[in-house]
């Protein structure tokens, strides 16, 4: 149960998706991980988590998410700062959820970076951006890009994080399907192919810093949608959707299954993103957003 602590402060934290303009998976390791380069922009669609000091580490997820706590990352996320700084306190945490779960966006590891980063100014442990980085790796690989949340260049495991410039805001329609994915899986898919097309991140950075948002449109790539198209063909469909509904160039986030039109403005994300409501079917979480 939840311990009331007199006076006690509360820090809420905004926790922002991310999509992937670039996604490039360059080599397996010897340990089993692969080295990327990917394009990260968070963007305003954002999960809300409400740290509390108590005496124990307590998640409350809102919806409430099946599975045993210590494979939630938000609490994964609180153990390790404890540990590593030797708090002897706890918090309470609440997430409420509004990321698609599983879907490409980032979500357990956005909620991750929100934890470090409130709960080391709540607790007053005064690590610095780096040591929280490093500290955030070992939660997973999307998790430190989160811990500033500036649009970046990503490489390696997801350590090696540089900030790049975003000339102008842009405006993204994104549209979740009903695909249940594993994402060590779509690796292990794309670790099969005998070919693999490589996307240019360099002319999405260039792009970027132009605010061409025709240029920006043509530089989409990730790799992963050449094994999960072909598996499920709706990812597919929904990318030709939002082209049909005014997008410049779709792609989509992550491993999937999420997908994501670039949009020419602010009305014509809003209309796309009505369009795709009303269509309904199959059943897809729609969001129009711009970089956060």
């Amino acid at each position: 149960m939840e311990q009331a602590y007199p006076g006690e402060m509360e820090l809420r934290v905004p926790s922002y998706a991310k999509v992937n303009l670039v996604l490039d998976v360059l080599n397996r390791r010897p340990d089993g991980y692969h080295n990327i380069r990917t394009i990260m922009v968070a963007v305003s669609l954002a999960d809300s988590v409400t740290l509390r000091p108590a005496a124990g580490i307590e998640v409350e997820m809102a919806p409430p998410i099946p599975g045993p706590v210590e494979a939630n990352l938000a609490y994964r996320a609180a153990c390790l700062l404890r540990e590593v700084t030797g708090y002897p306190g706890g918090a309470f945490i609440r997430v409420e959820k509004q990321i698609p779960l599983a879907g490409g966006l980032a979500g357990g590891s956005t909620n991750a970076a929100a934890v470090l980063t409130g709960l080391n100014r709540l607790w007053g442990t005064g690590l610095s951006v780096s040591e929280l980085e490093a500290l955030a790796i070992r939660l997973g690989s999307d998790v430190p890009f989160f811990v500033t949340g500036r649009p970046a260049r990503v490489e390696g495991i997801g350590d090696r994080i540089t900030p790049i410039a975003v000339r102008a805001p842009f405006w993204l329609v994104l549209a979740t399907p009903a695909v249940e994915k594993s994402t060590g899986t779509v690796y292990r898919w794309l670790d099969e192919l005998q070919q693999v097309n490589h996307p240019d991140t360099m002319a999405m950075e260039e792009a970027l810093a132009r605010g061409d948002l025709a240029a920006i449109a043509a530089a989409l790539g990730n790799v992963f949608e050449q094994v999960m198209i072909p598996r499920y063909p709706v990812i597919g469909e929904l990318k030709q959707v939002l082209v049909d509904h005014g997008a410049l160039g779709a792609l989509m986030s992550g491993a999937g299954p999420t997908v994501f039109g670039v949009m020419p403005d602010e009305s014509a994300a809003r209309r796309a993103a009505a369009a795709l409501t009303a269509m309904g079917c199959p059943a897809w979480a729609v969001f129009t957003v711009i970089p956060a």
